[in-house]
């Protein structure tokens, strides 16, 4: 029999109980307060404030299903192809074997970002023994600048993403670069994957958004409401951030809600309202000088390669920019030339570039930098199948698909 412990020890241990249940319960309180706000929020208010973490919770439980088909073609990038990539339109338009597309496009996924989604896409497919027959990996320069990491809602916003993504593995080699990084996503973890600042936000909005006297977009928010209120009447459905009887695509344009979509269309892209966007994304994102990030475009790259390591086809793609309002810089340009060139030549992925495809009009464009549902969307789907289709493509940037 083991002798028994000193009472110095008993009351360490004691107290060390007493400590985690406290921790525990107090966790218990915090997660179920998070629960709750979010329940009694909308999933488009919920998906504005957390910026698309609801999307990847949603995606994820759906990859392995996704990973065990013969036929996927992802298209992988950020709110750039989510808001401009139709499955449906694409698939319509591709010549070939047959595929079944899928937008795996996210919102404020930075590179770092993509690295670790990119590994979770590629291990489930390795899993399942699979292999996509066609990946496109969209490249947002935007999101790879020294700007975009130094701003901190950016930068918070994107350590949920990791927090959900992140394997134990990841924490650890995390731990070994920045034991404060590795613990804060630790944290987050721990609290489902839900950022202080977003709980922060949505109580805000609860507690004080129908108190402002004038709201100077009350009238846009009015339609952009009655737009989602359509699409929720013609679904008939509960619509999760990531919808698999969409494949990842995000619809608002119906015969029902069309009228009121141009209208919030016209309304989001007046000029007056992309002059502050512009101003926003140079000041946040460094959108046309883009000095870039070494790091990130080296987990970019990373990204690039585990999707390729489970694609027969791969190609890396520059989605159009609505060159009324984001003008490069001649230094912006080069730098990004560069980039492009050194990420197609270090991975073996061809480039293909559709930033200033002619087709493409400023009323494409909902914003300074996202394809509208309208026109933009599935011009897009239809000319990256175009491209893709043709054996010599006559869009094609440093190299060939």
């Amino acid at each position: 029999m083991s002798p028994p412990l000193p009472a110095e020890n008993r009351t360490a241990a004691r107290a060390l109980v007493v400590g985690l249940g406290v921790l525990l319960a107090a966790l218990g309180m915090a997660r179920g307060f998070i629960a709750l706000l979010e329940g009694t929020t909308s999933p488009d208010t919920r998906a504005r404030f957390t910026e698309g973490a609801g999307r990847v919770r949603d995606f994820l439980q759906e990859l392995p299903e996704l990973a065990a088909k013969e036929d996927t073609a992802l298209v992988f990038g950020s709110s750039i192809i989510q808001h401009g990539f139709s499955p449906e339109v694409f698939e319509a338009h591709l010549r070939g074997p047959r595929v079944t597309a899928y937008n795996l496009g996210f919102p404020g996924v930075e590179p770092e970002v993509q690295r670790l989604l990119a590994h979770r896409v590629a291990e489930a497919f390795q899993r399942r023994g699979r292999r996509a027959r066609l990946t496109v990996v969209e490249f947002t320069p935007f999101q790879a600048t020294l700007a975009r990491g130094q701003s901190s809602r950016f930068h918070e916003l994107a350590q949920v993403k990791k927090a959900l993504l992140a394997t134990p593995s990841d924490l650890a080699k995390t731990a070994l670069r920045s034991p404060e990084e590795a613990s804060h996503l630790a944290a987050l973890q721990a609290l489902g994957g839900n950022s202080p600042l977003a709980v922060t936000s949505l109580l805000e909005h609860q507690l004080f958004d129908g108190l402002a006297p004038e709201d100077p977009d009350a009238e846009r928010k009015a339609i952009a409401a009655r737009v989602r209120a359509g699409r929720d009447r013609v679904e008939g459905r509960p619509v999760p951030e990531w919808d698999p009887m969409r494949r990842g695509e995000v619809r608002l344009v119906f015969d029902e809600t069309r009228e009121d979509y141009l209208a919030w269309a016209r309304m989001r892209s007046a000029p007056e309202v992309l002059k502050q966007d512009l101003e926003w994304r140079v000041e946040t994102s460094d959108l046309l000088e883009l000095r870039f990030d070494e790091g990130k475009v080296a987990a970019f790259a990373e990204a690039l390669r585990a999707l390729a390591s489970v694609s027969e086809r791969t190609v890396l793609l520059l989605a159009p920019r609505n060159r009324a309002w984001v003008q490069l810089t001649p230094e912006g340009r080069a730098r990004l030339d560069e980039v492009v060139a050194r990420l197609s030549r270090d991975t073996g992925v061809p480039v293909v570039d559709l930033s200033e495809a002619p087709e493409f009009t400023p009323e494409d464009f909902i914003d300074v930098t996202h394809l509208n549902e309208s026109s933009g969307r599935p011009r897009l789907s239809r000319r990256l199948a175009e491209v893709l289709s043709s054996p010599a493509p006559s869009m094609a940037g440093p190299g060939t698909p």
